[in-house]
Order: structure tokens, then sequence, then C-alpha cells
């Protein structure tokens, strides 16, 4: 493929049955107790109200080494939430978890003395997001995976080709395909500059949207995805596999910005507060489509309006990376080739 191609891709839904193991916690985990012995490997956790931190064991003989405070004898896996019950009555902005078969939520108590109501009941709970195990799966990019060093988990999604990692933190993400021998490592250190002075002190930034193509086709295999970032957190918001169509060839031209969530409030003295939120991607491209294929680009570019997907514009910048939908679009025709302008919306 050419670094130039213009693809789009449409990503599969991750299942329970398609995540075969994840590092990141969900579930709450035994209570650490000062006085027990635990072995290597062994999983405990730290409950503050509705809250757990979660530790997994570094060595054996591990006995009155309190997890928050060892780092030699204890790392830290991540963060879950006890899940809701009925019969316990939550205060204001205590976080509860809702799992089952393919339901992964967290909701936050949206009252002080919240006893015997349900999670539905949009008056006392908020949805606040999935669970920290499935955020880089639930399609929502204001909500990350965030664990302290390693993110790595293993999916198998099918017939995929393409990996789209959005929103990420960390100094290296690699993906390895089993049955295939596939294994490709991206560093997401960045270090451009427009001059000397920038070169020695400008801190090098971590680049957030990485692309793995050319991931063979095998249905049968499964993939394992790994982020890395010691001493600091891993995190990623969107984790996104499918099958890339490629319409043709982007041009130079290409314009991208934002759409801006946030809110400005003025008072009646003039006085300015900015309430930031979210944004999202905005993208304007020129895709050349070749002579002949103007059909089949047509039919794609409808089959793929008002769609949720991944658009890449060019594997050479990160920037034109992204998951949204098709806004606005035209297809030419023509004995010799022309552009299609392509307007792109993204999601937060």
């Amino acid at each position: 493929m050419s670094a130039a191609d213009f693809w789009l891709i449409r990503p599969v839904a991750i299942t329970d049955a398609m995540l075969i193991s994840s590092t990141v916690p969900e579930g709450l985990a035994q209570e650490y107790s000062s006085g027990s012995t635990y072995v290597l490997g062994a999983v405990v956790g730290v409950s503050t109200g509705t809250k757990q931190a979660v530790y997994q064991g570094l060595q054996a003989s591990n006995v009155g080494h309190a997890p928050a405070t060892s780092p030699t004898w204890w790392k830290p896996l991540g963060t879950v939430y006890a899940p809701y019950s009925t019969g316990t009555s939550y205060g204001l902005g205590d976080v509860v978890s809702s799992t089952s078969a393919n339901v992964h939520d967290l909701y936050e108590s949206q009252a002080a003395g919240n006893l015997g109501n349900a999670l539905t009941d949009k008056a006392k709970w908020l949805r606040k997001s999935a669970t920290n195990r499935w955020n880089a799966f639930d399609k929502a990019l204001n909500s990350r995976t965030v664990v302290p060093n390693s993110i790595s988990f293993v999916i198998a999604p099918g017939l995929v080709n393409t990996v789209t990692l959005l929103n990420v933190e960390g100094a290296s993400a690699t993906i390895t395909q089993s049955g295939t021998g596939y294994t490709r490592t991206q560093n997401l250190v960045r270090h451009h500059v427009l001059n000397w002075y920038d070169f020695f002190y400008e801190i090098p930034i971590r680049i957030g949207d990485v692309v793995f193509d050319g991931v063979p086709p095998y249905a049968a295999s499964s993939l394992t995805i790994t982020i890395e970032n010691t001493g600091l957190d891993a995190a990623i918001s969107g984790c996104f596999v499918g099958k890339s169509r490629t319409i043709g060839t982007t041009q130079w031209g290409v314009t991208g910005g934002t759409l801006s969530y946030s809110t400005v409030d003025t008072d009646k003295f003039g006085n300015v507060t900015i309430f930031k939120r979210a944004n999202a991607k905005r993208l304007n491209f020129e895709v050349r489509i070749p002579d002949g294929f103007e059909d089949e680009a047509h039919r794609l570019l409808t089959e793929y309006t008002d769609v949720e997907l991944i658009v890449i514009g060019s594997t050479k910048y990160s920037m034109t990376y992204a998951y949204g939908y098709i806004d606005q679009w035209e297809v030419p025709i023509s004995n010799s080739g022309q552009n299609a302008p392509i307007s792109f919306r993204g999601l937060i």
C-alpha cells in the first residue's frame, strides 16, 4: 500500500468472546491483609469506599509490605470499583460497576443516601464510562484505559488487516499476531523541531495516534497489543481493528482542525471563563479517484455514510487518522480521473 492511499475502515465491535486476556483488572481483588504472607504473583486490593487499587506481588514470602508504599514488593495493576448493590447506601459521587455478558459500565451516584435506586434511574445515577479494562474498546475517545507502566491485551477479532490505536500515552506500541509470525513495534516518541534551539530545549513529545497496516488477514489468529510506558501511566482511548478499503489517493492540501465542545461564559463585567471540554477532529480531503473506479467509490462512500468508522488519509501523517463519520462527499466522473472532496467529522 502507498503511504498516500485513502482508507476507510469499518471497525469490528470487540465482544467478551473476542477479548481473550487483559492485564487490566476489572473485578474486585481479595483485600490486602498486613498479617498475610503472599506468594509471587499474588493479586490484592486496597479499597477506599467503592474504589479499589489493585496490586500484583513481585516476590515470594511477601508479608507486612503495604502495597502503596512498597514498589519492590508490589506493582500496581489499575483501579476497579465495587459492583452495584441494591442494599448499599451510596454517597454523592460514589462510583459503582455493572458487569454482565457484553456489559461493562461504571455509574456515578448523583445523590447522597442513594439506596435501592436502579442504575436506570437517571436522576440518581449517571453512566460515567466503560470499566477501565473496556474503555479501549467502547468507541468513546473521551474515556481511556489507564494503568501504570504497560497495557497488554489479546483479542481474536477474526478477519482483519489493520489496527488503529487512538489517543495513546506511551513510549512504544507493539502488535504480535499468532500463527503468522507478524510482529511490529512503533516508537511513539517524536522530537520534531524547526531550529537548533528547539532541538536542545524542547521536550520530546508522544504521538497519540498510530496505525498498523499490513496485518495478515488470518481469521484464526489472535492479536496481542502492548503499550509500554515504563515509570509512567500507559493509556489508550480507542483500539480499532478492521479491514481497510482503499478508494483513491489522498492529494496535497488536506486540512485538519478541531470541533470544540468547550463553552465560554461572560459575566456582566466582561470577565470571561472558559469551561474546557472535549474536542474532536475535523478533516477535509481531496481524494484522487482512479479512472473507472468511480462507481465503486460511490458505492463504498454511500455504504459508509452515517456509519462510525476509521479514516486514514495518509500513513505518513497521524493528523489524518480519525474515528468518526463521513460528513459530506462528492464523486466526479472523468475519463482521466478527478478529485473527490470528502469531509470527515470526528467523534469524542
